[in-house]
């Protein structure tokens, strides 16, 4: 395939077997680079104990935020260069490319040297206790090294699958998440390293992942070239970046916060094994949820471009088409993980009844309104992929802001901690409410200008 047709297909064929070849390397990739905190919890909870996994459970605020920080330059310039792409301005696609791993370089250097510097002070707010802090200090002290890698790797992924390379993308996340495994084997299992070790294997497979984007621009494999002209600072390119970034950059930005208070919620309410339990919680929850974050990944590309190309029609079957598979697969999901509950928990420790029970519990208990979400997650991705970043942002805040930090405030304090893993259903049911809301306004404007469109058209065909 040319590097030309790699875009352009976009606009031909079936949508639903594009999305599907577009959603399946996004959420295989995306299932990959889950891997990292998933193998990291899985070789700490077996090999160090409970207090080693609620640790590593308390920095999953920091993997958030890495992808906030990601999504707020890389999905605003995926947004950019799959429109550009549409609309056959690829000078404008480089530049939109360049600036944004200039502006992600220069951004990640001085958020490592900040966190560095305050070290003591984000690992407090991360929720760490006193028997929880040294393990916690190193864990993260190691981490944020690699924080650069891993964000730019995260940028580059998006921009390579909105050139039209969603399997290039997919690759360098199975190569980070291989490396990992390996050296968490090597540093926990053979060297006894601990917390230590799988933070070093950690950022070491990021800087894998880094290296396999870098070289496909390095390579000049795909359709876009970095140049000195694509890397100076383009005002209206960053400012448009920015805008249609700010949504999932202030969405998972809140989350982050949002998890950092539900980590010391939960922890005053259940204690340090509570905190264990939320670190088997979250690891199966990017686990389940990831896949339709995928999708919603596959999706961005389709809508951009044939948004760009003013193919009205197609953006509305690929819309529908993500729905119908993200319901699908979530009404899945919310079946096994209610059945194969204890056997998923399992995986993660041995022997410990009481980690286990209350995992079990939180998990039966924050599921329940896994099958309504999936309206509010594609949404959210289609809002970003034709530049409504506004839409994208309100439809976040209402799942963060005004449903989940109320519930997060109130269910607790009723409930105790089974009112702190009730939050999500609030969050699910009512997320999904909003985005379907949403998107009914989204089919009546594109099914009008599918209409306008074809008036043109039998209009033009009229007069001549």
């Amino acid at each position: 395939m040319t590097q030309t047709s790699a875009s352009s297909r976009m606009s031909r064929g079936s949508v639903a077997r594009l999305l599907i070849q577009f959603s399946l390397p996004a959420t295989l990739g995306m299932v990959a680079s889950a891997l990292y905190n998933i193998v990291d919890r899985l070789f700490i909870g077996r090999f160090t104990g409970a207090d080693g996994l609620a640790a590593v459970g308390l920095t999953f605020p920091l993997t958030v935020f890495v992808i906030a920080a990601g999504s707020l330059v890389g999905v605003g310039a995926a947004s950019q260069i799959s429109r550009f792409l549409g609309e056959g301005r690829t000078r404008a696609a480089e530049r939109a490319l360049g600036n944004a791993l200039a502006v992600m370089t220069v951004f990640s250097v001085l958020f490592t040297l900040l966190a560095l510097l305050r070290l003591d002070g984000l690992v407090r707010a991360l929720g760490a206790t006193s028997a929880l802090f040294a393990q916690t200090r190193v864990y993260t002290k190691i981490l944020l090294w690699g924080l650069p890698f891993n964000l730019l790797a995260f940028a580059m992924n998006a921009m390579i699958r909105a050139e039209g390379f969603p399997r290039v993308a997919m690759w360098s996340m199975f190569i980070g998440a291989a490396a990992n495994v390996f050296l968490d084997w090597l540093l926990i299992v053979v060297l006894n390293m601990g917390v230590a070790g799988a933070a070093l294997g950690t950022s070491v497979a990021q800087a894998a992942s880094f290296a396999w984007c870098a070289l496909f621009y390095l390579r000049r494999q795909g359709t876009l070239r970095v140049s000195s002209v694509s890397l100076r600072p383009d005002r209206a390119i960053l400012t448009e970046m920015l805008l249609v970034g700010l949504s999932p950059f202030l969405m998972e930005l809140f989350y982050t916060f949002s998890m950092m208070l539900f980590n010391n919620i939960a922890g005053s309410h259940g204690g340090d094994l509570a905190l264990s339990a939320i670190g088997i919680f979250f690891c199966l929850d990017n686990l389940i949820y990831l896949p339709v974050f995928g999708i919603g990944e596959g999706l961005q590309p389709i809508v951009g471009y044939n948004f760009g190309a003013h193919q009205s029609n197609r953006v509305r079957q690929a819309v529908h088409c993500a729905i119908m598979m993200s319901t699908a697969y979530f009404a899945v999901s919310f079946v096994c993980a209610e059945v194969f509950t204890r056997g998923m928990i399992g995986l993660f420790t041995s022997g410990n009844e009481p980690l286990i029970a209350l995992t079990a519990r939180a998990m039966r208990i924050g599921y329940i309104g896994m099958p309504f979400a999936a309206a509010g997650i594609v949404a959210s991705s289609a809002f970003l992929a034709i530049g409504r970043s506004g839409l994208s942002l309100f439809l976040n805040f209402c799942r963060q802001g005004l449903l989940f930090l109320p519930a997060l405030l109130v269910l607790p304090r009723l409930m105790g901690l089974d009112g702190a893993w009730s939050c999500f259903i609030v969050v699910d049911a009512g997320g999904g409410l909003v985005g379907a809301l949403l998107l009914w306004k989204f089919w009546n404007v594109f099914a009008g200008e599918h209409r306008e469109e074809g008036a043109r058209q039998t209009v033009f065909a009229f007069n001549k």
